[in-house]
Order: C-alpha cells, then sequence, then structure tokens
C-alpha cells in the first residue's frame, strides 16, 4: 500500500468514526441547554480528557515541540508553565466552578448574572465580544496547523488542507453540540497522548537510547540552545523565562475548557479526574518537548519548519498506517479545541447577547447557524492570517486568560465582585494582555501573560465583596 494511500484509510476511518459519534450525540440533544452544557452528565474520565483536550490545541503538539526543537532548553519551562496551568484548574477552579455555577449555563453568564442583575449588559456584552474575538483568532490558528497537516500528508495545497479539516469539525460540532464535542474530545484527548508517548520514544531510539539522545542534545551547536534563558542575561532572561511559566496562568481564562467543568455531573468523583487531568498534561509536553530535542539533534528543518518536527519524526520512524494516525492525532488535537470554541462563541452569541428565539427549536437553528457562521469566518482568517501556531495562539491565550482568569479566581476563593470592578477586571486584562502583545516593555510574553494578568488580579480583589480567605 502506497504512503499516500495508508494515510488516507486511517483519517477517513477516524474522520468517519468522529461523525457516527456526532451523530449519536445529535439523539440526545434535546433543546439549547443540552447543545451548550450537555445537561450536566459528564463523568470524571470524559469531563477530565475533554477539558484537557480543549485547552491543549495544535500547539501543545506541533508548537511545542516546534519550540523546544527551536529555542533548545529554554522550552524546559513549559512544563512548569503547562501542566501547573493544569494543577491551577483542576484543584481550585474544577470543584468550585461545578458547586458554583448554579443554573448558568456560559463562563460569560457566572460573570454578570442572569438577564436584569445589576452591571449585567455591559459585562456580557464585553465578554462576548472579546471571546468571538479572541476565540476567532484561536480557530484560525487551529486551521492553519490543519492545513499543514494535510499538506505533510499529501502535498496537498496548504487552503485545501484547511478547508478539510475546518468542514469536518464544524460538521459534527453543528450535529451534536457540547456532548458530540465532549464525547469525541475524550477520544482525542487518549490519540493525543498516545502519540506524545510513542513518537519521542521512537525518536530516542533512532538517536541509540536515552544516554546517546542526552549527548546528541548536548553536542547542538546553536547559539544559547544549551541555556535555560536561551543566552539572555538578567531581567531579559527573567522576563522570557517567567513569561512561559506565565502560560500556566491562562488556563482558568479559557471559557472552552473551563465549561466542561460547569458540565461534570455533581457525582463525577473530581479525585478521579484531576488525576486524569494533571497525569495527562505531564505525559504530553514531557513528551513534546523531548520529541523537538531530539528531533533537532536527528534531522534538519527547513528554515521556518521547527513546528513541521512532529511530522518530520512520524514519516521516518513509522509504517505509512501508523504515520496516518499519527497524523490523525493532530487533527484530534485541532478538532478538540475548536468545537469546544466554536460552540462557546455560539454560546456568546446567542445566549450572552440575549438573541433568544422563543421556541426551543429555534434555539437550536440560532445556535447552528452561528457556529457555522463563526467557523466560516474562522476559515476566512486562516487562509489569510501569517502562519505561526505558536504565537498566534498565545496571542488568543493571553487575552482571554488574563481577561478572565483573574476575575474567575477571585469570585471562586473570595466572593462575588461587584460588577464595576469586574468590567474593570476584564478590561484591564484583556487590553493589558493585547497591548502588552504589541508593545513589550519588559519582554515577550511577561508583559501580556503575566503584568496583565497582575493587574487584572488586583482590580478583581478590590472589588470584592467577601473577606472570607481565599485559602478556604
Amino acid at each position: 500500500m502506497e504512503r499516500s494511500t495508508a494515510i488516507l484509510v486511517a483519517l477517513i476511518a477516524y474522520l468517519l468514526g468522529l461523525l457516527a459519534l456526532g451523530v449519536v450525540a445529535q439523539r440526545r440533544t434535546r433543546d439549547s441547554s443540552d447543545f451548550y452544557l450537555g445537561g450536566r452528565t459528564l463523568g470524571p474520565w470524559v469531563a477530565a480528557l475533554a477539558a484537557n483536550a480543549s485547552s491543549s490545541s495544535a500547539w501543545s503538539l506541533v508548537g511545542t515541540s516546534g519550540f523546544a526543537y527551536q529555542h533548545g532548553l529554554v522550552a524546559l519551562w513549559l512544563l512548569p508553565g503547562c501542566v501547573g496551568g493544569f494543577v491551577l484548574n483542576w484543584w481550585l477552579v474544577a470543584p468550585r466552578l461545578r458547586a458554583q455555577t448554579g443554573a448558568a449555563i456560559t463562563l460569560t453568564e457566572f460573570f454578570a448574572g442572569p438577564t436584569g442583575a445589576p452591571g449585567h449588559k455591559p459585562i456580557a456584552v464585553f465578554a462576548s465580544l472579546l471571546t468571538i474575538a479572541s476565540l476567532a483568532t484561536y480557530v484560525a490558528a487551529q486551521m492553519q496547523a490543519a492545513g499543514s497537516a494535510f499538506t505533510h500528508a499529501f502535498d496537498a495545497d496548504l487552503r485545501a488542507g484547511i478547508l478539510i479539516g475546518a468542514g469536518v469539525t464544524i460538521a459534527y460540532t453543528l450535529l451534536g453540540g457540547y456532548l458530540a464535542a465532549s464525547i469525541t474530545d475524550t477520544l482525542q484527548g487518549l490519540l493525543m497522548v498516545v502519540v506524545a508517548l510513542v513518537v519521542p520514544i521512537g525518536a530516542v531510539a533512532h538517536l541509540g537510547g536515552i544516554a546517546a539522545a542526552t549527548d546528541a542534545i548536548a553536542a547542538i551547536d546553536v547559539p544559547g540552545y544549551q541555556s535555560v534563558f536561551a543566552g539572555r542575561e538578567g531581567v531579559a532572561g527573567f522576563a522570557f523565562a517567567f513569561g512561559l511559566v506565565g502560560i500556566g496562568l491562562g488556563y482558568p481564562g479559557q471559557p472552552h475548557a473551563v465549561n466542561k467543568f460547569m458540565g461534570m455531573a455533581p457525582d463525577a468523583s473530581m479525585t478521579v479526574a484531576r488525576t486524569v487531568g494533571i497525569s495527562w498534561a505531564v505525559l504530553l509536553y514531557g513528551g513534546m518537548l523531548v520529541l523537538g530535542w531530539t528531533g533537532r539533534a536527528a534531522w534538519q528543518l527547513p528554515a521556518g519548519g521547527h513546528e513541521d518536527v512532529l511530522y518530520e519524526a512520524s514519516t521516518r520512524l513509522f509504517s505509512p498506517l501508523v504515520d496516518g494516525v499519527i497524523l490523525a492525532s493532530v487533527l484530534a488535537a485541532i478538532m478538540s479545541t475548536v468545537d469546544s470554541q466554536l460552540l462557546v462563541c455560539a454560546s456568546s452569541v446567542t445566549h450572552d447577547l440575549g438573541l433568544r428565539p422563543t421556541t426551543e427549536r429555534g434555539m437550536l437553528r440560532l445556535a447552528r447557524g452561528t457556529v457555522l457562521a463563526i467557523g466560516a469566518a474562522a476559515t476566512g482568517t486562516a487562509l489569510t492570517l501569517p502562519k505561526n501556531v505558536f504565537d498566534n495562539v498565545l496571542f488568543a491565550w493571553a487575552a482571554l486568560g488574563s481577561a478572565f482568569g483573574p476575575l474567575l479566581l477571585v469570585r471562586l476563593l473570595v466572593g462575588p465582585v461587584r460588577p464595576g470592578f469586574a468590567l474593570g477586571a476584564m478590561c484591564v486584562g484583556g487590553f493589558g494582555a493585547i497591548s502588552g502583545h504589541y508593545a513589550q516593555l519588559v519582554g515577550k510574553g511577561f508583559d501580556d501573560r503575566v503584568l496583565s494578568w497582575l493587574a487584572a488580579l488586583v482590580v478583581a480583589r478590590l472589588g470584592a465583596r467577601s473577606s472570607q480567605s481565599v485559602l478556604r
């Protein structure tokens, strides 16, 4: 069987399986609450894998390995940053958000309160618009990664790959909504972590074992590659490293991930979910770092092609059929994020902004129409946006993380935040992250992912109504 044929067989089988799950989930999606939150029926394994897969996009596979390939040992800071974000979510956010959500269907509604509550409208409008703008950029970056995956497999045009990946993801999200996204995300999360184990192990074996791989990485002669500060000194080195660790601060502010906590069944074991979720994160990000370093020691990629190291390893180390499965894992990472992001955007338009038809059938039609419209818009953006999955994702990640994360933590750990301060925290965090991305007064990643987050935390804490200890 030719390589392209074997890859095609693996991909078609995988994509048909996703569509079948979407059809099954459609039968259990009876109203808009089911479409957006799945009837709050998720068990611990599904919630853990779905939440993790939703927050770990193609960035976690091609972006992380590509960053390690390009920059060297400084990528070590991604491990405490990313894993620390999962610890933050599973230990502090998940149990409290599930318990305190009440009737709220979206994260924005949790912040703003029901329609008619003091300050509801400005909070709902700002949060919704920021969510849509940020996630549209995020989704576009994922579709670019899908295009790269198809280009790798079939030497296809990047645009054709973007259109195919977008089409399948939008299709099954339209069918089953939140439940389809959660079920497929579970499958995709499992596939991602298997690949994160198998491919790095294959790369280490290719270099001759652990000792030989370590020596080969140490022999890479690139300025700053062996430095945990990437050759930077003083404040610049600290800012760069802490900016990578600061990625973890953004996890509580990702609405497409934390809504999985809102959808957990009341009796689902948080201990099981927490153990599964954190273990998964350690294996995934640790594996991708190892792949990036060993890939640099083993193969030389063309300039600008650092995010193709996973594809290079897959092609060189495995049979075409296994290569197809690994390619499917990249699509899994993409789809598991995009489906949840499309649902959050749709809920922002139809639920948070109050565009609500009078019947449940009308609500479902509007929700699905919004998913289709936003998916089409993001696809168009992906065709024109400069290709850099790592940077494009982190831009949107920082905006959402700084706008929503500090406010959510204060809301859960301290108490309700007065509406003016809640809106202020979102504005300070969101606009601070966007301006910090461009200004870079201290250092790339530090201004937008750390300073803006801390400033928003101060504003939210000043507006908290309760004085109860954050440790309780």
